[in-house]
């Protein structure tokens, strides 16, 4: 357990380095989209030429929501202290539980490192909720499973 501030500082990374790889991605579908819309040449068939375009918008649009959700996960993560959270559970806390280890940051999901399996979870989630402003010793229940905080890092 001596290592956990590491680990808390691997997991962020981990997260940082998801988040940018997934804007990545979404930048360059909405270069794709853009390259097939200017690629596009309207033909007397004019219906499918509309329905191309209806479709491409509507891709553009999803595109746009998922890297603006992206983009604020990334911000979140720039804004997180890494320091230790004095006792109580906080954004950016790695929590200790007899049934896993949760980093409150953004919602990633399971992230191993070595051996180990942490979840990377949004304090905006029902367990992440449930932690907030905790302390060790203390006992949280989310969907039907009861979470003692055997640490907060």
């Amino acid at each position: 357990m001596s290592d956990l501030p590491n680990i808390k500082f691997q997991l962020h990374q981990a997260c940082v380095a998801d988040t940018d790889r997934r804007i990545a991605t979404l930048h360059n579908i909405l270069d794709g989209i853009n390259t097939s819309r200017e690629s596009e040449t309207k033909s007397s068939a004019g219906d499918k030429y509309e329905t191309g375009r209806a479709m491409l918008g509507r891709e553009e649009a999803q595109a746009n929501r998922q890297l603006l959700q992206v983009m604020e996960d990334r911000r979140t993560l720039a804004a997180l202290k890494l320091q230790s959270s004095e006792g109580r559970v906080t954004q950016g806390s790695l929590v200790v539980t007899q049934h896993g280890s949760y980093y409150l940051s953004v919602g990633l999901g399971k992230v191993r490192l070595g051996e180990q399996v942490y979840f990377c979870i949004s304090v905006q989630s029902p367990i992440g909720q449930a932690f907030l402003n905790r302390g060790i010793g203390e006992t949280v229940s989310c969907n039907g499973i009861t979470h003692t905080i055997e640490g907060i890092f």
